[in-house]
């Protein structure tokens, strides 16, 4: 069966206020530069692919207001849509079964398993993520399914643009860490200072190419 995977949707909270950190006293700032993505072994790019990467930053001190939220993802034509999502940690995600057959969802990343068992069509099962990092989802009965979750710990986060710029700002100053995100590569991270510019970073594409569905701030 050919499996079509589609989508990688970036869900962007919008914050009200001043974002994240409690300290209004502290005076803002913010983090440039760019991100290189590049085509590993067998691997091809399409243009403007580099825009389907997340940047994030994560202060090393201070307190985090992240405003989780509840989204959906479906199993149609025995895959997952979208095919990658980045959410907010404490996000609750649904997932609903459009196939006429079983699926069984199931996660063995560390801190983040699951099983759902048999999951019958149309029905929906609803989960919780409260640990960061990436969460590798499966289907038991069809192997070739695969999801790529984000759990992101901040409400610092930008989609990079097609020139593969990017720029964060209202960050509090001092250091912490800058995580690179793109579907078909690993995490990648490097620690940093605010203020920063001319912040580069190569991502390499490891993983087959996949269609794009951007909905910031959308949830479903």
């Amino acid at each position: 069966m050919l499996v079509h995977r589609l989508g990688l949707f970036i869900a962007l909270v919008v914050l009200g206020g001043l974002p994240g950190y409690v300290n209004a006293a502290t005076k803002r700032a913010e983090i440039s530069g760019k991100v290189m993505l590049v085509a590993g072994p067998g691997q091809s790019l399409a243009p403007g692919e580099v825009t389907d990467t997340l940047v994030y930053f994560v202060p090393k001190h201070g307190k985090l207001r992240v405003h989780p939220g509840t989204y959906t993802i479906y199993t149609v034509n025995m895959d997952f849509r979208p095919a990658a999502m980045a959410i907010p940690i404490g996000s609750t995600v649904k997932f609903t079964n459009l196939d006429q057959v079983l699926h069984n969802l199931y996660s063995a990343t560390p801190d983040s398993t699951f099983d759902f068992q048999f999951q019958a069509s149309g029905q929906s099962i609803a989960h919780t993520f409260t640990h960061a990092g990436p969460v590798l989802i499966s289907c038991n009965v069809h192997r070739s399914m695969e999801l790529d979750l984000l759990v992101v710990p901040t409400p610092y986060m930008v989609q990079v643009s097609a020139d593969g710029r990017f720029s964060l700002h209202g960050l509090p100053p001092g250091p912490g860490t800058l995580y690179f995100w793109n579907p078909r590569a690993a995490l990648s991270q490097q620690p940093v200072t605010v203020p920063a510019t001319s912040i580069e970073q190569q991502v390499t594409a490891m993983k087959p190419r996949v269609a794009t569905e951007l909905n910031l701030g959308n949830k479903r």
